[in-house]
């Protein structure tokens, strides 16, 4: 076998490299870490970009973020086993100054992806990876943008007005539905139950097939779409994701004057909104939105307590409560169907609660041969 050699910039890294491998090769772990000298973080990113993104559902976006990152990133020409955690971090200091700390968190985790694939696939790894002690950015991501009532009015007449057809029948759906956007994309005519009321999402973000319950209102927009007389294969909006983002973003919104709004956040609207009503628990929103965890819906645990007072009243409400106090049975009837803290208590006299001494029976007659003693109190 052909002897390999690897260089690196101070002795420091060359001897925890050698300790790592001895590490490796007692557990009988072979790893060729000369690969890393001579493939580029830029080969590593193309690769996987041209492999792998395609098969993922989010291959546009994730496409899109590696060319930025080779177009416009120097560091990415470095051999792998040369990159460093400090190369990282001053990558995040530059894009703070340009973008949000969310972008650049998406940004790292793409590199990730592709370094993690790499390791665990392909077989080409740094001894130690770069983002080992990388001090990522802190950041809240979760919205909560609620439409008012004067915004929705303001948005839909502005959309009707747009001269895409496709975009108020867009809006009106996720509102009725709270379907992502992509999932209002994909639906074709052939996805839609009129008998059943419901729309059968074949694609979704979590790769489980979904049924998506179906409000008047939206199977009027479905049949306003030509339901009759179109094909099983046509989609229900010939829209694409660009073209509704820039109808939605660049038209819509400037024309109402609307500030702050995502598309998106018409998903958390409808989603509010049935957890407001107070008729749905948190296992059945899950089913109706398709969040494949329920701590993602805990956010909306709040919306749905609202009626949770009146649900425990009740369940509290009783006709007739029997209990022990201070060693007397007593028996209370309920007056009102539900206790408002105004009204009385009346204690029925059917079962007594208290005994008279008088009433008591006589104590039974002592035996002549019973001695009673001074210290022991006789029974009365």
């Amino acid at each position: 076998m052909k002897p390999q050699f690897i260089t690196f910039d101070s002795w420091r890294e060359a001897e925890q490299v050698r300790l790592k491998m001895e590490s490796e090769f007692s557990l009988s772990i072979v790893r060729d870490y000369a690969q890393a000298t001579q493939v580029s973080l830029r080969d590593l990113l193309s690769r996987y970009r041209d492999e792998v993104v395609p098969r993922h559902k989010g291959r546009g976006p994730e496409t899109s973020r590696i060319n930025k990152l080779l177009r416009d990133e120097a560091w990415v020409d470095k051999k792998l086993a040369a990159l460093t955690t400090e190369d990282l971090q001053d990558f995040i200091y530059d894009r703070l100054s340009e973008v949000a700390p969310a972008t650049v968190d998406r940004d790292l985790d793409i590199i990730s992806q592709a370094m993690n694939y790499a390791d665990n696939v392909w077989k080409i790894a740094p001894a130690e990876s770069p983002f080992k002690g990388l001090q990522r950015p802190k950041y809240f991501n979760e919205r909560d943008r609620r439409l008012s009532a004067k915004e929705e009015k303001a948005l839909l007449e502005a959309v009707r007005e747009d001269e895409n057809p496709y975009l108020e029948p867009a809006i009106i759906l996720a509102l009725e539905t709270a379907m992502r956007r992509g999932e209002l994309l994909s639906l074709t005519f052939g996805d839609i139950d009129f008998e059943q009321r419901f729309a059968l999402l074949r694609d979704t973000k979590n790769g489980r097939p979904r049924k998506v319950p179906l409000t008047r209102r939206a199977l009027q927009v479905i049949h306003a779409l030509g339901a009759e007389s179109a094909a099983p294969d046509e989609r229900l909006l010939k829209l694409t994701a660009n073209a509704l983002k820039i109808g939605f973003f660049r038209r819509v919104l400037p024309a109402t004057g609307i500030k702050d709004l995502h598309f998106h956040d018409l998903r958390h609207e409808a989603t509010s909104r049935l957890a407001e009503s107070g008729k749905f628990q948190l296992i059945e929103l899950q089913a109706i939105t398709g969040h494949r965890d329920m701590r993602m819906l805990q956010r909306y645990a709040h919306l749905c307590a609202g009626r949770l007072a009146e649900k425990m009243d009740t369940a509290c409400e009783r006709t007739t409560k029997e209990y022990v106090h201070r060693g007397r049975k007593r028996k209370v009837v309920k007056v009102g169907a539900v206790f408002d803290g105004n009204q009385e208590l009346q204690i029925s006299n059917d079962l007594p609660y208290t005994v008279n001494r008088s009433e008591r029976k006589p104590p039974p007659k002592m035996a002549s041969n019973v001695v009673l003693f001074p210290n022991v109190r006789p029974i009365a």
